[in-house]
Order: structure tokens, then sequence, then C-alpha cells
């Protein structure tokens, strides 16, 4: 019984076990080498795969590792202070329920936000504003609803209702002290 792995899976093809046999039976020069050349070819074919196996597993174990850290690294941790403590990540996300409400969720009252101003200039500018803009200020500066109660309402984060809060206020002060440098 043959004791090298490598042989005997050699000599388990048929057509080289024949030909081995014919060789113990009648040696030749000629059977020989055809033999050597067969099992070099064998013992290449073993060191490629050997060699690929092992290259495939180094490289998956890198790209394994580079995931991880690249995880690690890039934690999304919703609880996590943004800002110097202005708020939280989980205050960006928005809340399915009602997000598709946002655009077009505009009450009859928010429309006439205009009209509660007695100055020309500022019905006019805010008068301009777009639905959206005039029901969020309405109903933060009007009817005195926190920012918190309007992000739940629309299902956007707190963030987003000062943001465009903010913009509008800003918006409408430059429209309003241009206005009024025309009017010198």
């Amino acid at each position: 019984m043959i004791q090298n792995r490598l042989v005997r899976n050699f000599l388990k093809d048929p057509e080289v076990k024949e030909l081995y046999q014919s060789f113990l039976e009648n040696p030749t020069a000629h059977k020989k080498e055809i033999i050597e050349k067969m099992f070099l070819i064998h013992s290449r074919k073993i060191q490629l795969i050997s060699y690929f196996s092992q290259t495939l597993t180094f490289e998956s174990q890198k790209f394994d590792k580079k995931i991880r850290q690249q995880s690690k690294l890039n934690q999304l941790i919703l609880d996590k202070n943004i800002h110097d403590g202005e708020g939280k990540l989980l205050d960006l996300v928005a809340d399915k329920r009602n997000y598709y409400n946002f655009e077009s969720n505009t009450t009859i009252e928010s429309c006439k936000l205009e009209m509660i101003f007695e100055d020309k200039q500022l019905y006019n500018i805010v008068s301009k504003l777009s639905a959206k803009k005039k029901e969020i200020l309405y109903l933060l500066f009007v009817k005195n609803w926190t920012e918190e109660e309007l992000a739940r309402e629309f299902g956007v984060s707190k963030q987003a209702i000062n943001k465009v809060k903010n913009q509008t206020l800003r918006k409408i002060k430059k429209e309003y002290e241009m206005a009024n440098r025309k009017d010198l």
C-alpha cells in the first residue's frame, strides 16, 4: 500500500493506473518518462489548487476584517448628540406615518396668515410664501405650537421644522428690509 497521499491520488486515475501496471509488468524508459510527466502535471495542479485556496482564504479574511473595521468606524448611533447638544440623530429621522402629509397638509386658517399683518409690505411678502411655510409660521406663532408638536404632526424631524422656520423668517426680514430701503 502506498503511503504518500499525492501518489495515491495520482494512481486513482484509471489511465495512470493502467500505465503504471503496464510499467510494472514491462518497465521501459518511455513508459517511465510518460508517468513522470503525468505526475509532474498532477503535482502542479495540486500546487495551483492549494495556492488558489490559500489566496482565497487570505483575501476573504482581509475583506472581512476591512468590513468589520468600516462598520465599527461608521456605526450609526441614534442617541448620539449632534451640534453641541442641540439634538440627537434620532430627531433627524422622519416618522413615516405622516411623512407624505407634510407637503399637502394645509389648513384654511394658515392660508390667511398674511391677513394678520396690518403692514402692507409684510402682507405682500407673506402672501408670496408657499402654503407649507405659511402653515408652519401660523401654527408656531399664532396657534403657539412647539416645533416638536409640528414635527410629530408632519412626520419630520424637529430640525426640519426649525430649518424651514429660520429660512422663512430670514427671507421675510431680508425682503422687508429691501422694501423699506426702496421707500427711502
